[in-house]
């Protein structure tokens, strides 16, 4: 539990929400469309399911307070008919705490019955800086017990930056011995920070893993959730596995989530649920929020708050999903309780409480909600594995990133409505996503050259492909216009604009020569110019009369009436350009480079980028909405 947003919630009872509209920002799966609903109800429950032993003394409860009942960041698993409750350390159980109970939602005190040594963690790693350890997530995995957890490392302090997941394990656990041995070192440690491990078995394979936060408070930039295979043992990521991205902190579409946190996936209900955390957890804004899945690597769909404060239980949060011996199914969370009224702090005699709350996960399809915003605004990007990120309020409504292709992908245009898209790939290969209808494809033709891009009309009716060499390959109501398949060229075709009404189109050469059809109009070209980089992309002005040429150092060539507005042609870039967008109007446009790294100019407003993010691939285009 670290930083974020800062908005008080309210109510008691059942909480009930449905999900369905935008998502953010996740990179996953195969080809979905539609939405899916789900009515996720959450019953609060209204006192602590962990109260201080007797004879801990007396007293205001506070942090470290003997006896206090804190109990951050909670996971509850079962085993034998014991339910034992791990959380960050506290005054009975130092690093990492346990705690045991016969019920799912009440009675848990510590495993030793006194008023202390109920640690899960007798002996952290040297490489572990004292008294850092947080955020347990347990789970029994091939014949023994696994523990992971977050530590700053040695020299540092917590939430700086420098938090890496940890690993422990135990040959088998007990109601009255619940402790695990360290390994001997982190398994992840990301640029901000790697905090919030949980792991999670996917009931259809039984295969393992692990859903946690990139960014451990001490930066500004975006928290990240991520998900990744285990190897069989459960101690550590499957060789040659990737991370995958399953969601980011979207303000823009959720206001109170200024982070995202403590993730905790199950499958339930023929899908899967993601549950987490939003809001700073020192706040009465503090929530627990939940969004379906279509699979342990995603894609995760829209994002909804399913619990906040009621009466004096606040900002309820940290929690992870659990089921009892006879299949129903917990919501964990830790929220403060105590103190002077209002109090979310220790310093004000507060503490945060372990709460055990009923929840339904009723059936999903596992399907991506994809709604076309009332007003879109923002942009895609798309890297050649097909993986999608959506910036703005533009939903994300699928993507080929876990699907073995044939070919990479090359681009990729949106509906007018931005409520879907289109990803194409180097054999022509057609991959449609929301209300981007499929009208046909390239996939099984020979082909002289490859594909490398295409271009929608503007009713989102159809689309054209064009390969190297300037052929063009039109379907659904995109008409045919010309080509240069036929001809010799100086330089390979890199891209395509339509015209505002589709009845034409342009193709532009690497060397900046332009090739006009249909009511497109020719207004210039760097054909004859000799250019420091590569043209790599074009787009067209809202009214047909102009266009810009973008080259991969981010140099702008524009023509016709499409204003100049900024370039990227001066500055040293981490990666080559690849492609740009204009704004609906004209008045802007976006580059974006291969590390999906955003250079915004004139009216186009940055949302987001994946400059900071190591990539499974790299970005190859983008479309605005």
């Amino acid at each position: 539990m670290r930083w974020t947003s800062n908005l008080t919630g309210a109510g008691i009872g059942a909480l009930i929400v449905t999900l369905a509209a935008s998502i953010a920002l996740p990179l996953a799966s195969s080809t979905l469309a539609s939405a899916a609903t789900a009515h996720v109800s959450v019953a609060p429950s209204p006192a602590p399911a962990f109260n201080p032993p007797p004879n801990c003394g007396t007293g205001t409860p506070a942090y470290n307070y003997e006896g206090s009942g804190d109990a951050a960041d909670p996971q509850v698993v079962s085993s034998g008919g014991t339910y034992y409750a791990f959380t960050t350390g506290n005054a009975l159980g130092n690093n990492i705490a346990a705690l045991v109970s016969s019920s799912p939602n009440s009675g848990f005190g510590p495993y030793t019955g006194n008023c202390y040594g109920s640690t899960a963690l007798p002996s952290p790693s040297s490489w572990e800086a004292a008294n850092t350890q947080t955020s347990p997530g347990v789970f029994d995995y091939d014949g023994h017990w696994v523990m992971f957890y977050d530590a700053a490392q040695s020299g540092h302090a917590s939430d700086s930056g420098y938090d890496c997941l940890a690993v422990a394990t135990a040959a088998s656990i007990s109601p009255t011995n619940v402790q695990f041995s360290d390994a001997s070192g982190p398994i992840e440690c990301q640029a901000t920070g790697s905090i919030d491990p949980e792991p999670f078995v996917d009931p259809s394979t039984g295969v393992a893993y692990l859903v946690w936060k990139q960014n451990d408070g001490g930066s500004s930039a975006p928290a990240y959730i991520w998900s990744q295979q285990l190897n069989p043992a459960g101690t550590g990521f499957a060789a040659g596995s990737t991370p995958t991205m399953l969601l980011t902190n979207n303000t823009v579409s959720y206001p109170w989530e200024t982070t995202v946190e403590d993730p905790s996936m199950v499958a339930a209900g023929s899908g899967y649920y993601l549950a987490f955390s939003a809001g700073v957890y020192t706040s009465t804004g503090y929530s627990e929020a939940i969004a379906t899945c279509n699979g342990p690597l995603g894609p995760c769909g829209a994002q909804s708050q399913i619990l906040t404060t009621y009466g004096s239980v606040l900002g309820p949060g940290g929690g992870a999903l659990f089921s009892d011996a006879s299949g129903n199914w917990w919501l964990d969370y830790a929220a403060w309780q105590g103190g002077s009224a209002g109090c979310t702090s220790y310093t004000c005699g507060a503490a945060r409480r372990l709460f055990v709350a009923p929840i339904s996960l009723p059936s999903v399809t596992g399907q991506v909600p994809c709604n076309a915003p009332a007003s879109p605004f923002g942009y895609y990007m798309v890297a050649s594995d097909g993986g999608v990120f959506n910036y703005g309020n533009l939903p994300f409504c699928g993507s080929t990133g876990s699907i073995a292709l044939n070919k990479p992908m090359v681009g990729m245009a949106a509906t007018h409505d931005g409520g879907g898209y289109w990803l194409v790939a180097s054999d022509g290969g057609i991959f449609s996503y929301g209300d981007a209808q499929f009208y046909g494809s390239a996939g099984s033709l020979p082909l002289n050259k490859p594909i490398v891009g295409m271009a929608a009309t503007p009713d989102g009716g159809g689309y054209w492909l064009v390969a190297s060499d300037g052929g063009i390959f039109n379907y659904g109501d995109a008409k045919f216009y010309g080509s240069t398949g036929s001809l010799h060229l100086n330089a390979p075709i890199v891209g395509m604009a339509p015209t505002h009404d589709g009845d034409g189109y342009w193709l532009v050469a690497s060397d900046g020569g332009i090739f006009s059809y249909g009511d497109a109009s020719f207004h210039g070209s760097t054909g004859s110019i000799h250019l420091n980089k590569p043209v790599v992309g074009m787009a067209a002005t809202s009214d047909g009369g102009g266009y810009w040429l973008v080259a991969s150092d981010g140099g702008i060539f524009n023509y016709g009436d499409a204003p100049f507005h900024g370039s990227a042609g001066s500055i040293a870039l981490n990666k080559p350009v690849v492609g740009m967008a204009p704004t609906p109007n004209g008045g802007g446009y976006w580059l974006v480079a291969t590390d999906g790294g955003i250079f915004n100019y004139g009216d186009a407003s940055f949302y987001g980028s994946t400059g900071s993010i190591v990539l499974n691939k790299p970005v190859v285009g983008m479309a605005a909405g």
